[in-house]
């Protein structure tokens, strides 16, 4: 005996004939493809994944933050280099910068002293509020991600892709 799972003898296993395939009588469905040939199926299973919300909100609330930080930090830092500069109060560019970031310096003014010579500012509040609104970030940041973070769990998805051939 050799050690297949069938007779070699047994014509329902004769080599080359495929299995027969009667169709119901009536049935031409052109949709149908025709005997022999290879029909390809795919399932997809969608489901909402609560975890890959939340992880694109929590990518799109630290890109925001972030984004406004780094245009709060650069109004900033130009307001601390023309006021170390001596920049014209006159200009209109200058004095729209300095009445824009006005508003996000003005808690911090009169922490320490401003040096100047002349019309040139050392503005330790513009340094401070800087320093100051990068934690704030930083915090809204962090908060963000450990309120939107994911909760460990044991689903797992899968996708399945089969290949068949209609005889």
């Amino acid at each position: 005996m050799n050690n297949q799972p069938y007779v070699p003898d047994d014509p329902r296993y004769r080599q080359g004939q495929p299995p027969a395939y009667n169709a119901p009588p009536g049935y031409d469905n052109p949709n149908y493809p025709p005997a022999g040939s290879n029909q390809i199926e795919r399932r997809e299973e969608v489901y909402d994944d609560p975890q890959l919300r939340l992880a694109t909100i929590r990518y799109w609330t630290s890109a925001i933050i972030y984004f406004l930080l780094t245009v709060l930090e650069i109004i900033l830092i130009l307001r601390f280099v023309f006021r170390l500069l001596g920049a014209n109060q006159s200009n209109e560019f200058i004095h729209a910068l300095y009445d824009v970031s006005y508003v996000f310096t003005a808690p911090f003014n009169g922490i320490f002293g401003e040096p100047a010579v002349q019309a040139h500012v050392f503005e330790l509040s513009t340094l401070i509020a800087m320093l100051i609104y990068a934690l704030i970030g930083w915090g809204l940041v962090s908060l963000a991600r450990v309120l939107l973070g994911p909760s460990l769990t044991n689903r797992r998805s899968t996708f399945i892709e089969r290949d068949r051939r209609i005889e």
